[in-house]
């Protein structure tokens, strides 16, 4: 049997992981491998998912709870795309608020699955413009303990900021985290991602980390955001822009729900004949498009929005509900909503926990 290449990317949410494994995936494909892909929420109807679709990559979902806790759910997805392409290589993206990810996923899948993968060295995205004081103390330490288990960094999103603002964004990383190897990196413009799939290549994760963890901490981490997923359509009574109708949105949203911290708010909006993907981490930040079509009038379109703050989650349904129904293109058009869901994630119960070497535990 010939071992599936297994790259686990990690990251915080709003850090750019899905984007940057679409960037790795392409590369990869267009060495000839062929590559497969698993993305992750602690809900459904992902923006993620469905924007690797719309770009054609073979793309299986683990929805309803992250990688660690749905650990058989991990299995039939890879077994999944095993049937249907026989990948040479699987890009596979955990849930933003989830660490502890060799403990409880690497070496699992090693130790128990010793011929079928050969998994790379752990890599974790961190956005390089992302202020963590802006974070909750709680949610500040599931951030630090996520890089804290890094093999690999990668400083994503630099070409947001100027060359002295990334050299000391390096600098602080590589000297907080002097075991980790770092990378810098764009996902949107792909600087820099075959240079880390390079130093990837033909390396397996050394499997060797204790994280020291509080696991209560951690469920309090996650317990203190509110997750939205909505899916629906617009029907308009004359054409509009959709771009101008998602900037709206999502100017709508940053007024309604301020102060309460952003993790992360995406969206995926698709017309007849264009996409848009779009991000915000932040009150007053750049709206990242990640992918930005031409903005051609348009009576109708399909979105689906995931939302993740620090809020109550009946606020966060209000925000959203009341942004949508504010950002009506004119008075005749209307909403239909096919899918809403607004929680908090349960405490973290992983299926397998094996211990490692305690040696870079701090």
């Amino acid at each position: 049997m010939v071992a599936t290449r297994l790259v686990i990317v990690g990251g915080f949410l709003g850090a750019g992981k899905t984007t940057l494994l679409a960037q790795a995936a392409r590369r990869f494909i267009d060495q000839g491998f062929r590559v497969g892909l698993i993305t992750n929420d602690q809900g459904s109807n992902l923006v993620d998912t469905a924007l690797l679709e719309h770009q054609g990559f073979p793309v299986a979902e683990v929805a309803g709870s992250c990688f660690c806790c749905a650990f058989d759910d991990l299995l039939k997805a890879i077994a999944q795309l095993q049937s249907s392409i026989q990948p040479d290589i699987i890009l596979a993206e955990p849930v933003g608020s989830c660490t502890d990810l060799l403990a409880t996923v690497i070496r699992p899948l090693k130790q128990l699955f010793p011929e079928q993968f050969e998994i790379a060295p752990l890599s974790i995205v961190v956005d390089a413009t992302r202020d963590v004081q802006t974070l909750s103390p709680n949610v500040a330490y599931l951030f630090e303990r996520q890089i804290r288990e890094a093999d690999v960094i990668l400083l994503n999103k630099t070409d947001l900021i100027d060359a002295a603002a990334q050299r000391r964004r390096e600098d602080e990383l590589q000297s907080q985290f002097p075991d980790s190897r770092a990378f810098i990196v764009s996902a949107r413009s792909g600087a820099g991602i075959e240079r880390w799939a390079n130093h990837l290549a033909g390396l397996t994760s050394s499997n060797e980390i204790e994280l020291d963890i509080d696991y209560a901490r951690y469920a309090e981490a996650e317990a203190e955001l509110a997750w939205l997923n909505v899916r629906g359509s617009i029907r308009a009574s004359r054409p509009f822009l959709p771009r101008h109708w998602i900037t709206q949105l999502f100017t709508s949203l940053e007024e309604t729900l301020h102060p309460a911290p952003i993790a992360h708010i995406k969206a995926k909006v698709t017309t007849p004949v264009s996409t848009f993907k779009t991000s915000l981490t932040d009150y007053g930040g750049n709206v990242t498009w990640d992918v930005d079509m031409q903005d051609d009038p348009t009576d109708q379109l399909d979105f689906v929005l995931n939302a993740r703050v620090d809020t109550q989650t009946a606020r966060l349904q209000q925000a959203v509900s009341q942004s949508i129904e504010a950002n009506r293109p004119d008075p005749l058009s209307r909403y239909y909503l096919t899918h809403l869901e607004c929680f908090r994630p349960l405490p973290p119960k992983p299926t397998h926990r094996i211990s490692g070497n305690p040696k870079r535990a701090t």
